[in-house]
């Protein structure tokens, strides 16, 4: 019974990770269902003209593209490895304070091998432990607990120790300690860009001689800095990137609301190709390409009202674009032909449910939900 406290909450704060994930599996079954009813409804408007069988065979093979993605990053298979591995991290961890502290459950061996551990280590480890459970916590309520994110929690949990004693090496006992719980607590992402900022400067490395594109992606409405964070951990970092991937991947991968993805990359095709002088639009009802091909649609087959209408707008729009209003003409024909964006108006239009049953007493449309939304 000796050490058994030690034990006790060892094994508690490893077992944290593994009762989050059995908690989260009611709402996995729910997502699944989410977004094999989405893939299920993207294809209604190209199987429109196929026959009732041809139709129900693309739906299942549909249905088995979206279970197999699903699978790929929510199955139990992908939560075993990373549960392991964050549990193991913590479990050592959690024995390593215990040590420091004059309580060892170990083995003299292993006592004096964490006896060795700087209490800037720990104290770094301690930080990253419950900077990390938070952001798992935080992912949990909203339907995001992914294995991606299990790998980061002991990764983190192993790696900003070591950057923190670094850090806090040549500050007083006192100080170090809280200056490595802060270092441990920082995201790990700013961590590595401090870190890397500091070698360059202390170094003086200096850059590439190539030159990549600067950000672009702050430019479309809804890009807060969260949302941005998560397209970059999926190789989206500019507005092209965004504008021809894949809702359904994307939809999986970030967690994001099914319409705001599709409202975002509709701002993203606009963006390519006007850049930031999208901006200047919005006052003219005009976020995305989508509008702005409404806008064309009424200029060319609308009533001859609309049509002027359209036209003088169109006119207008030369003008805050300080561009040929011919111009502006071709890129409404180039925007009109893009298969991104006529797959994108399909998935749009689609993606408000309208019961017919309940149409004619005048209810509302209802939007689809995510489970990040429930």
């Amino acid at each position: 019974m000796d050490h058994l406290l030690a034990w006790a909450m060892a094994a508690l704060a490893a077992s944290l990770y593994l009762l989050l994930y059995i908690s989260y599996l009611r709402a996995v079954g729910f997502k699944r269902q989410e977004v094999i009813e989405l893939i299920t409804k993207a294809t209604r408007g190209s199987n429109s003209s196929r026959t009732p069988k041809e139709r129900d065979n693309n739906y299942k093979r549909y249905e088995q593209r979206a279970s197999a993605l699903f699978d790929l990053k929510y199955a139990w298979r992908a939560y075993a490895l990373p549960l392991f591995l964050a549990s193991t991290v913590t479990f050592f961890g959690a024995l390593a304070g215990f040590v420091k502290a004059g309580d060892s459950p170990l083995p003299s061996e292993l006592t004096l091998l964490f006896n060795k551990l700087p209490p800037t280590f720990l104290a770094g480890m301690a930080g990253a432990f419950l900077s990390g459970l938070w952001e798992l916590i935080r992912r949990h309520r909203q339907f995001d607990y992914s294995p991606d994110a299990l790998h980061r929690m002991w990764q983190s949990m192993l790696a900003a120790p070591l950057i923190a004693t670094l850090l806090s090496a040549a500050l007083n006992d006192e100080v170090a300690l809280i200056v490595a719980f802060g270092v441990g607590a920082t995201p790990w992402r700013d961590l590595i860009d401090l870190v890397s900022e500091q070698a360059r400067s202390t170094l003086k490395i200096q850059g590439s001689g190539s030159q990549g594109e600067p950000p672009t992606l702050h430019h479309l409405q809804g890009m807060t800095r969260e949302l941005i964070d998560s397209f970059r951990e999926e190789q989206i970092t500019s507005t092209e990137h965004l504008a021809y991937a894949d809702p359904i991947n994307l939809l999986l991968a970030s967690n994001v609301n099914w319409v705001r993805i599709l409202d975002l990359i509709d701002q993203a095709l606009l963006h390519g190709y006007l850049g930031e002088k999208c901006e200047r639009l919005r006052p003219f009802g005009i976020r995305g390409a989508i509008e702005a091909t409404e806008l064309w649609t009424h200029a060319t087959q609308g009533a001859p009202e609309e049509q002027t209408k359209a036209q003088e707008t169109l006119g207008e729009l030369a003008k805050t674009l300080e561009i040929p209003a011919a111009a502006v003409n071709n890129l409404m024909l180039v925007l009109s032909g893009d298969p991104q964006l006529t797959c994108l108006r399909s998935l749009w239009v689609d993606s408000f449910e309208h019961d017919e049953s309940t149409a004619s007493a005048g209810e509302p449309v209802r939007l689809p939900s995510t489970m990040a939304e429930a």
